[in-house]
């Protein structure tokens, strides 16, 4: 019960989300040719020299990672701060399980939930690129949803806490877009730039794409697992954190 009531109160901004995301992955490879000739896309600078260049551009390094990572805030709200708003929590306190139980189940949808956001892409594009006689490989497509996954849970673990801590609709949303502009404005000063504490550098894996030796594949290098797990990691205490603010609100 604690998981069909999750799902249905998170269903329909899953729902919009995974829409845009895939509407704009079918657009960039369907539309690849008119898009690097320049006919339905005026901003020159998203036109790639090969197709793999194409789909790093506008998927993997470009408007479809801004898209992911932006709409993952709202993939996170949750809490019962957030039931309170809406009037539902004095039924879900009712229901005969700990406090502990309903957010755990609540966050693990949201995260099973973000795994499926990050492996639509890998799904879609390999696939739909063969519409196009394109090929793009289904082992980057692969690399690439690690990433936005362990970066992702960062920002749905941030989105999350602060959906406990902060009452007001759009108070969460807007404080958590406010938090990851100023993680990327400060991991962008000269002294911190070496680190790659950037997650939508990490995301898009800036600076490490490199040509295969036909110069017609871009490729990712390997995956930067320690800085994945550190992130991955301060998203499972963000998320404690919520769980033990949670316990003791009073609602």
């Amino acid at each position: 019960m604690l998981w069909y009531k999750a799902w249905r109160e998170s269903r329909t901004r899953f729902a919009i989300i995974a829409s845009a995301l895939a509407g704009f992955c079918l657009f960039a490879v369907l539309l690849h040719h008119q898009i690097q000739s320049g006919v339905t896309n005026p901003i020159r600078s998203l036109r790639g020299n090969s197709y793999s260049e194409h789909i790093d551009r506008l998927i993997y390094s470009g408007t479809a990672k801004g898209m992911f990572a932006l709409l993952t805030i709202f993939l996170g709200l949750g809490g019962l701060l957030r039931e309170k708003r809406h009037r539902t929590a004095s039924f879900t306190l009712a229901l005969p399980v700990s406090r502990l139980r309903i957010l755990v189940t609540q966050m693990a949808v949201g995260i099973v939930e973000l795994a499926i956001l990050s492996l639509l892409p890998a799904l879609l594009i390999p696939s739909s690129s063969l519409l196009v006689h394109q090929y793009y490989p289904l082992a980057e497509a692969l690399h690439f949803s690690i990433l936005w996954f362990c970066c992702g849970s960062g920002i749905f673990a941030a989105a999350f806490l602060l959906s406990v801590l902060l009452g007001g609709e759009y108070t969460a949303p807007v404080a958590c877009y406010v938090a990851l502009m100023l993680e990327v404005l400060i991991s962008n000063w000269p002294s911190l730039r070496p680190y790659r504490l950037n997650l939508m550098w990490t995301m898009g894996e800036f600076g490490t794409m490199h040509w295969n030796p036909e110069h017609n594949l871009l490729l990712a290098g390997p995956l930067p697992w320690p800085r994945l797990l550190t992130i991955m990691a301060i998203a499972l205490c963000m998320l404690a954190l919520a769980a033990r603010i949670t316990q003791k609100q009073d609602y």
